[in-house]
């Protein structure tokens, strides 16, 4: 007999549905139908059926109702009623693979659609997320949400917590925190010997139901608060319970002390809290795995599901939105909120854990790219047509089509110079390339560079006046002249019929969030003086800041002028084999390491203008064909696998930015750049969620976990060492996955991990998972990522700066300025910014117009510990400001004064600001 059983248990029936995994979305929302028209059915027919949780996340009732739209009535009536819960979220997704602002839409899309639907549930069920965020009680709180239950992520702090507890953010913030007692299936197909026979015709033993609860008691009571237990009656794509009422009586009679209350969560945590058995407070990110598989190894499973991801994120949130905003309050234009709106949706259902995370079946991940190109192709055009309404393509009349203008958008809140490089296309007759210049739009001369100029017959098809970056421009015109040289017009006699392309570099100095156009034409004087070359002997890269030494096997020596530290043999690619799967990485037994220490390759200068200068190195590494057929080693047979790296330095910035083609010719392994130093620190700093993480160089031996401690980190846009006033930050583009090197001597360095190729959707051979499966045994080929893959970072050195200014500086190198070509004949002439907000202190993550009024939305985070009042200045007039919560709703007004607003924003605080403006035309795309 079980010794302690509860006062009360909570019988939550509940299905966690996993959108797509080991089969497609079709094929699931096929058996969605079913289990969704059964749980309706249920709660409306079933006597004693009093509750039913629809998983946490609104879109499985988007899908449901695309196919029975004639049940929403149903569905509204059970949700306002109390017996069915749905959302908050939208979708359930790997908090770590997305933004910190994808965290916000989540929740303010999943509430839209449960507001439809007759509301959402207010507890932050995250039931099979791969870790947690430190901000989550934050997000949650914001949000209106108190609450938040979970299965993964639990260390040995558990022990003193218990499965009740409180869970503290950064700034302070609490929510009731519930850690699921062998997760959220404890009590899945009660009845039954097997869980997948809930969706057969057995027979269900009320019998078995009281033996399996009685286990189940005995494990929840060692670690149980009081005497209120949580039952979680379902699992995996499972129906409603069958005979629940029967199991119900079974359960009275065998626990007699005990009352089991079928119902909600909110049931569950009402209870708690009246029992007041949550007090014991913890504050951290939960990463562990003592209990459960934390499954570490999707950091890097699919990177190129990553590298997607993060381009579409950055293109909605710190590209379209911002522009539009700007358009709209600057410019009096519709804003575009269907198509944007649009595309954050289409954009989150790639966010579900076993979407994001790469651990599906190939069909999910193909069916994935599809609506990353969507989100992409969409913001892009979006910013396209706002910059071309700046600058059009055309004049009003063809003799002025040859007056040439750049519009240069700076999407960030901060002032800015950068270098601009993009492919002009300029009209016949062709001019003399050399004795081309750029003015601002004051007529006044800036810095400008001719990289290359070619006379091409004209054709159709391809505009590149609007193409918004400009290596983009420039390698779809090198494609099209290495596939149609004939096309390259070389007589002199033929070029007054011919488009002339030339390739400009230029110094561009835009406000924040602002535009200015700059002007192409005919240098009425003499040539300004040559510049300085950035590169020298061949192989050195050198600035105010920097020099940079590119080795011919693709490694960097770096001295950081101002302090003058050395970093040597920077970017050592280190390529193990990987006998895992998806989910985890797994050494073989029998390593046989391959780095690029002894390569040989070529090293060329590309360009060198005095503003930017390009070097390029080219060579292989040899790789194990794949692991041996008994996964204990590597192949003798080997692969070349070509690699083609770009090192660039631009003349007034202290960064070395790496673009690494590298054609994956080999299975089973894990390439990383390595990045030693002789930094003496604990911390490995690396970029998060509305906060900057740090955590440990040593990683901590925890032999006795479910699944230990595997080395690694999840990273957002950078991660740092920091030591005796100097430090090195690596920012990447889409790779999230770092590791802490301990390096001989006790300095340290980091990993970066580049790819990892792997062939199956589970095993269960292994080691660094206990030798267990975490989901079916399935073969995926494509994860193998076989072919070219592209990978971007840089490399930050610095002195005494805070990691507030490294994310300045990663937002900057990401966020690159956008341009367009037109013609001078229309322009809109740039004028002060739409927003401003230059305090380091401070990350801004959203500029946005509000999700239904006309006004303007500016989300920002506090990095450090020490509260600020962050001057938001405006180009516009501000009529009224409110602080408001992150759903959007007004909270309490801003003092509003000539020179902005000033929001009081505590330690690690999360805040969200609504301005209005004062003479707005009003219009919307709506």
């Amino acid at each position: 007999m079980t010794t302690n059983p509860p006062r009360l248990a909570v019988v939550v029936s509940h299905t966690h549905w996993d959108r797509e995994w080991y089969l497609s979305f079709s094929r699931f929302r096929t058996k969605l139908v079913a289990v969704v028209r059964q749980v309706l059915d249920a709660l409306e027919d079933e006597e004693g059926f009093a509750h039913f949780l629809m998983d946490g996340q609104a879109i499985v009732l988007e899908d449901y109702l695309a196919i029975r739209p004639e049940d929403e009535a149903r569905i509204r009536r059970l949700v306002e009623a109390g017996r069915l819960s749905i959302g908050p979220w939208y979708v359930l997704p790997d908090e770590f693979l997305i933004s910190a602002e994808a965290h916000v839409r989540n929740l303010i899309i999943g509430h839209q659609v449960c507001r439809r639907l007759g509301g959402a549930q207010k507890v932050g069920y995250m039931p099979d997320s791969f870790g947690h965020i430190a901000q989550i009680p934050q997000i949650l709180r914001r949000a209106g949400i108190d609450a938040f239950v979970y299965t993964r992520g639990a260390g040995d702090e558990i022990e003193r917590l218990g499965w009740e507890y409180r869970w503290c953010a950064p700034d302070g913030s609490a929510v009731t925190a519930i850690n699921q007692c062998e997760g959220y299936c404890n009590a899945g197909s009660l009845g039954l010997d097997e869980g997948w026979q809930a969706n057969t015709i057995r027979e269900v033993r009320p019998a078995t139901a009281v033996k399996q609860v009685r286990t189940l008691f005995d494990k929840m009571a060692p670690r149980a608060n009081g005497d209120v237990y949580l039952i979680n009656n379902g699992c995996d794509h499972l129906p409603p319970q069958a005979g629940l009422a029967a199991i119900l009586a079974a359960l009275a009679d065998a626990f007699p002390d005990t009352t089991f209350r079928h119902g909600s969560l909110t049931d569950y945590l009402d209870a708690v809290r009246e029992a007041r058995i949550a007090v014991r407070e913890h504050a951290g990110e939960l990463l562990g795995g003592k209990d459960q598989f934390a499954l570490p190894g999707v950091w890097s499973a699919r990177m190129y599901l990553k590298q997607w991801n993060d381009r579409a994120q950055s293109l909605l949130s710190a590209y379209a939105e911002p522009i539009s905003a700007y358009a709209r309050f600057i410019g009096d234009q519709a804003y575009q909120a269907g198509l944007i709106g649009y595309h954050w949706k289409l954009l989150l259902q790639n966010h579900p854990h076993d979407s994001i995370c790469g651990c599906s079946i190939d069909d999910v991940h193909r069916d994935m790219i599809p609506r990353f190109r969507a989100v992409v192709d969409t913001a892009e055009q979006l910013v396209a047509d706002h910059l071309v309404g700046l600058a059009p393509t055309f004049a009003t009349t063809a003799d002025r089509d040859g007056e040439t203008a750049l519009c240069v958008m700076n999407p960030l809140p901060v002032d800015r110079t950068a270098v601009i490089e993009r492919l002009v296309v300029l009209q016949p007759p062709g001019v003399d390339p050399d004795a081309l210049e750029v003015v601002d739009q004051d007529g006044r001369p800036v810095e400008s560079a001719l990289l290359d100029a070619q006379f091409v017959e004209r054709f159709w098809g391809v505009d590149y006046r609007t193409i918004l970056f400009g290596e983009r421009g420039v390698a779809l015109f090198q494609s099209y002249r290495d596939r149609f040289p004939e096309r390259i017009v070389r007589d002199a006699s033929r070029r007054d019929e011919s488009d002339q392309f030339v390739t400009l570099q230029f110094i561009a100095t835009v406000p924040a969030l602002a535009h200015r156009v700059y002007r192409v034409r005919m240098r009425p004087g003499p040539a300004p003086l040559s510049r300085a070359p950035l590169a020298t002997a061949g192989h050195v890269l050198e600035n105010a800041w920097l020099r940079v030494t590119v080795r011919a096997n693709g490694m960097l020596d770096l001295v950081h002028k101002p302090t003058g530290r050395v970093y040597r043999g920077l970017n050592r690619l280190v390529d193990v084999a990987d006998a895992g799967d998806e989910y985890d990485f797994a050494p073989a037994d029998v390593p046989r390491d391959v780095t690029n220490d002894e390569v040989r390759g070529d090293v060329r200068v590309l360009d060198d203008t005095g503003l930017r200068a390009r070097v390029e190195v080219r060579f292989a590494l040899d790789l194990p064909e794949c692991v041996t057929a008994d996964r204990r080693g590597r192949a003798r047979r080997s692969v070349s696998c070509p690699a083609c790296m770009i090192v660039t330095v631009d003349r007034d910035r202290a960064l070395v930015d790496i673009d690494l083609r590298f054609d994956n010719r080999a299975r089973d392994h894990r390439l990383r750049a390595e990045f030693p130093t002789d930094l003496r620190t604990d911390a490995l700093i690396s970029d998060g969620h509305f906060y900057i993480n740090a955590r440990p160089i040593d990683i901590p031996n925890r032999p006795a976990w479910v699944q230990p401690p595997s080395g690694t980190y999840p990273q957002q846009d950078f991660s740092l060492l920091h030591a005796d006033g100097s430090g090195l930050a690596v920012l990447n583009r889409g790779l999230p996955e770092v590791a802490p090197m301990r390096l001989p001597g006790g300095a340290a360095g980091i990993a970066l991990t580049l790819l990892r190729a792997v062939g199956w959707l589970s095993r269960d051979d292994f080691d660094t998972r206990r030798r267990r499966n975490a989901g079916p045994t399935i073969a995926t080929p494509d994860a193998q990522c076989l072919g070219e893959q592209r990978f971007r970072y840089a490399i930050v050195p610095f002195g005494d700066e805070a990691a507030a200014r490294i994310k300045a500086a990663a937002s900057e190198w990401r966020t690159q300025m956008a341009s367009v070509q037109g013609v001078e004949d229309g322009h809109v002439a740039g004028g002060a910014g739409l927003l401003r907000v230059s305090d380091p202190a401070v990350a801004v993550t959203a500029v946005k117009r509000h999700e239904t009024r006309d006004t303007l939305i500016v989300r920002l985070c506090n990095l450090t510990a020490a509260g600020v009042e962050p001057l938001v200045e405006c180009g516009r007039a501000v009529r009224a400001a409110w602080m408001t919560d992150e759903l959007e709703e007004r909270v309490s007004a801003l003092p509003v004064a000539v020179a902005g607003v000033r929001p009081p924003v505590g330690p690690y605080e999360i805040a969200t600001i609504e301005l209005d403006f004062a003479g707005q035309v009003a219009g919307s795309e709506g």
